[in-house]
């Protein structure tokens, strides 16, 4: 007995929901066991769009990480980048110079948005000072600490990524991958004696991604815009 294929716990959406939203049907590519092949095609470009996806998302997951530990450098910064979306922080440890041992700083001393770890505001004793020479706070604010101010490195443990899977935009951008995908496949099978099975996985990241879908990509992550969770 011949089992479907599946895209596996790790994909983003399963075969179904695919089937259901590309432009092409099995009898598009194959004239035997159609369904069965057309399933095995669309798993593997599915695994190949994911790819693509996460390569241009900074090769990180959009999938859920729970204890994540990052450690890396301050900057000059009161707020510092980590992967997003982030959900939670249980920790933050510091050291104060390189070669000290961390401590756990207290969670009063920082906050954080779904991008970014935010040291909590609290102005150097030189903005205290020129606030109360000028009288304008925006100074103060304008001199306020920053992370490298504090330390000279920092480990942070936090839950990241998306708790329901991947969301609506992002699966959108998939499918619009594998349709590319798709097209290209066909073009190619219209001029060579090669399967689709073997054609699948030798296109170039280049040739599929057009400017709409990179921007789409690029869209998802910035701050302000809302990702779709339905």
């Amino acid at each position: 007995m011949v089992t479907t294929p599946t895209t596996g716990a790790d994909g983003y959406q399963d075969l179904s929901a695919i089937r259901d939203r590309i432009d092409y049907t099995g009898g598009d590519f194959f004239s035997d066991n159609e369904q069965l092949r057309f399933d095995q095609l669309l798993v593997r470009l599915e695994e190949e769009s994911r790819g693509i996806f996460e390569t241009l998302w900074g090769d990180e997951s959009v999938l859920e990480e729970t204890g994540r530990v990052d450690e890396f450098r301050t900057t000059d910064d009161a707020a510092i980048p980590l992967v997003y979306p982030i959900n939670d922080v249980s920790k933050v440890e510091y050291k104060a110079v390189n070669a000290a041992d961390y401590k756990e700083l207290d969670t009063d001393r920082y906050d954080f948005t779904e991008h970014r770890l935010v040291l909590s505001e609290r102005p150097t004793t030189n903005a205290l000072r020129v606030e109360r020479f000028s009288g304008n706070p925006l100074e103060r604010f304008a001199t306020r600490a920053t992370w490298g101010d504090l330390a000279a490195k920092l480990r942070v443990t936090y839950d990241r990524g998306f708790a329901g899977g991947a969301p609506a935009d992002i699966k959108s951008v998939q499918i619009q991958l594998i349709n590319q995908m798709l097209r290209k496949l066909k073009r190619e099978q219209t001029t060579a004696a090669a399967s689709p099975e073997e054609l699948a996985g030798m296109s170039e990241m280049n040739e599929v991604l057009t400017d709409e879908i990179r921007n789409r990509i690029s869209d998802v992550t910035k701050p302000g815009l809302a990702t779709q969770t339905f």
